[in-house]
């Protein structure tokens, strides 16, 4: 509570800038205010540093994102959004301001397959169109005029960076252009082609000036020395050559690799070169000579290294390869420094700790990340399972975790639900799940059980305290999705891909009420907090979230939803007075008014991308924030906009601000509880803090 009169000039200028913000034009509500973000990737198809060496630039053919880390810490900056197709190879711009990146068409997209994005903020600047299904790699001329791609049709083209215009298509190899390379001096491109050849080219013409031959598989990667008068390739035959520039001879072949080289990269100082393979390895040879000088290796991990590239001042080399994670060495003692990322598959179930505190998420790389919900930090990973963790659960005293895993089958190979220690993160026990995976898991309010639903149909009743199966309620006749307690805990509803949702006695496993009319497959459902209706999505185009009375079974109202995918996930405000929903498949949030089922929000950015059809969303128990998985291997936590909606009209408008002005200058006795909904921080004070909060809502921050 706000007490202290000098601050009443401060809260003045708050105010004072609020009603500034009237006449403002409302905000375009697209994208999450996001408190913190534990990116990651699913795949990493290509790294750079970029020319300032403040920044490393990944990408994914997996999951359809290009990503930018802090090269000081490898914290997460930005996700590059819009490409909707698998990405293969990225450049950034020799003035550092822009990133170019190569991938796959996606047809019906409107969408070129080179993309130029402005690295300041994200935004892509232009397209640059070719007749082409896939690029597979792109590089800029030296002085950043040009761009140079090549593709699957056997062709490079040659851009002018400035209006996108196509200045030369480079026809002649008879396979896929896997790579290219501007020589320093800009007037040679290098064509490194699944034919077996390399060729160079002259930029200014477009014409043919000599093919190299050599190699016995496809060719990769190329790259040009510093002083122009070297070429390196690395092949898919396992070897580096090194070609004479001038007249095309062999100078050299590099072994020792063991599988597919697919990289190759020049220091800036000449005195290095660096291939990276699928042996999981870097090799670091001595140049001119080609004597090796170190190998590279991350101890315990199988990283199959796509792309290496080295930072301007040639002391460090960037790497990323299929185990998702771009890393940074120290060249000087050949160690790891720094690896970014932290899931390395879709995020598949997230949940919050009772008290708010920790967060938890499931992914399809078979491991469970515990975080600080406030800070983001990343505190414990919990590796036991085998398969895909579909679902995540806290315990009410947050002391446990119980984990459900299992991929469809034939693919199922652990279908068990796993029950972990939070402060050690050990694994406690394992029980034996549902035939075919287990996809929902919740503890009972006491904490003494765990429900659970799986694909063989059934809602299974787990002891905590020894895991043994104590009942098993039958009735559904497809895979159990969701499972929730009711908030006292006698009853428990399941929501299955048969199109219902039941209500059972979770003492004696009878069946009280089936709700549904067959109009689409249950996906997940939410009790509201006094236990009165349940909210369910599905799997229907449009009108696909619906909500229901418990005490008669009643449809009170159906929603759109999104009506271009499914709506897989749900979660309703700790207030009751609204919920939200999410589709993995538009990668689209929503919330909405309870009462009359009014859109509130809807957002449709930061919200995921790539071909996972995942969306997992939570809201913490304060209703501050709220929480979630993306396909691209990334936790999102963002504010609730609707907590600083106190009229909950789907405006944070002038009307909201007053509540909080009253307990921000009102007597003591307006403390909290009266004024507990206007302390959007949640730190037990209304305060500044908040007052700083609401302006950022107001202003459209959120």
């Amino acid at each position: 509570m706000l007490t202290h009169p000098g601050r009443v000039l401060q809260i003045a200028l708050i105010i004072g800038a609020i009603v500034g913000l009237v006449s403002a034009p409302a905000p375009a509500f697209d994208a999450p205010d996001i408190a913190w973000a534990g990116a990651g990737h699913v795949g990493v198809s290509a790294v750079a540093v970029s020319p300032d060496q403040q920044l490393i630039a990944s990408s994914s053919f997996e999951d359809h994102t290009l990503k930018l880390w802090r090269k000081s810490d490898g914290s997460f900056v930005r996700t590059l959004a819009g490409e909707y197709a698998g990405i293969w190879s990225l450049a950034f711009s020799p003035d550092g301001q822009f990133l170019a990146s190569g991938g796959e068409t996606n047809f019906g997209s409107g969408q070129a397959d080179v993309l130029l994005w402005r690295v300041a903020d994200g935004t892509m600047v232009r397209q640059f169109n070719a007749p082409s299904f896939e690029v597979f790699s792109v590089a800029f001329s030296p002085d950043g005029t040009l761009l140079a791609g090549g593709d699957q049709n056997f062709n490079a083209w040659i851009w002018r960076v400035s209006d996108g215009a196509l200045l030369h298509t480079l026809s002649g190899h008879s396979f896929n252009v896997q790579a290219v390379a501007f020589s320093p001096d800009g007037q040679l491109l290098a064509t490194g082609s699944g034919d077996h050849t390399i060729k160079l080219w002259n930029v200014a013409t477009g014409g043919l000036i000599r093919t190299l031959t050599g190699h016995t598989f496809f060719v990769s990667s190329v790259a040009f020395s510093p002083d122009g008068a070297t070429l390196a390739s690395g092949s898919w035959d396992l070897t580096v050559r090194l070609w004479n520039v001038s007249d095309g001879a062999p100078i050299q072949t590099l072994t020792g690799h063991t599988d597919i080289v697919r990289s190759v990269a020049f220091a800036p100082d000449g005195a290095t070169l660096a291939s990276g393979a699928w042996d999981s390895t870097i090799k670091l040879w001595h140049m001119p000579g080609g004597s090796l000088v170190q190998t590279l290796s991350a101890p315990g991990d199988v990283i199959y290294v796509n792309s290496v590239g080295f930072t301007a001042d040639s002391l460090k080399l960037a790497s990323g390869g299929i185990d998702g994670h771009p890393r940074l060495w120290q060249l000087s003692s050949g160690t790891l420094s720094l690896t970014c990322g932290h899931h390395t598959g879709a995020v598949h179930g997230v949940a919050f700790s009772a008290d708010g505190t920790l967060f938890a998420s499931g992914s399809e790389d078979q491991k469970i990340k515990i975080w600080n919900a406030l800070t983001g930090s990343d505190l414990h990973t919990l590796i036991g399972h085998t398969d895909v963790v579909n679902t995540v659960a806290f315990s009410p005293d947050g002391a446990l975790l119980a984990s459900g895993a299992g991929s469809p089958p034939p693919d199922t190979v652990d279908p068990t639900i796993k029950i972990w220690n939070i402060s050690t993160g050990g694994l406690i026990r394992t029980l034996p799940g549902h035939a075919g995976g287990t996809l929902s898991v919740a503890f009972s309010p006491d904490g003494q059980f765990i429900a659970s639903g799986g694909r063989d149909t059934k809602v299974r009743k787990w002891r905590v305290s020894d895991g043994a199966l104590m009942a098993v309620f039958n009735g559904h006749g497809n895979w159990v999705w969701s499972v929730a307690f009711a908030p006292g805990g006698a009853t428990i509803a399941s929501g299955s891909y048969d199109a219902t949702i039941k209500i059972w006695d979770f003492a004696t496993t009878g069946l009280i009420r089936t709700l549904g009319n067959g109009s689409f497959a249950v996906l997940s459902i939410a009790y509201s907090p006094d236990g009165q209706s349940i909210v369910s999505g599905g799997e229907a185009y449009g009108n696909n979230v619906q909500l229901w009375r418990v005490s008669d079974g009643v449809l009170l109202l159906t929603l759109p939803g999104d009506p271009d995918g499914f709506v897989e996930s749900v979660a309703f405000a700790p207030t009751g007075q609204a919920f939200f929903t999410a589709s993995g498949y538009t990668f689209k949030i929503q919330a909405w008014r309870a009462s009359d089922g009014a859109l509130l929000r809807t957002y449709d950015r930061e919200t995921g991308w790539g071909p996972f059809p995942v969306l997992p969303l939570t809201i913490s128990p304060n209703d501050r924030l709220f929480g979630f998985g993306r396909s691209d291997a990334t936790v999102i936590m963002a504010r609730n906009p609707l907590a600083a909606d106190f009229d909950l009209d789907g405006d944070v408008d002038l009307a909201d601000w007053s509540p909080l002005s009253a307990c921000l200058t009102g007597p003591a006795t307006a403390a909290p509880p009266a004024c507990a909904s206007q302390d959007l921080d949640a730190d037990a004070d209304v305060d500044l803090f908040d007052a700083a909060s609401f302006q950022r809502a107001f202003s459209g921050a959120l």
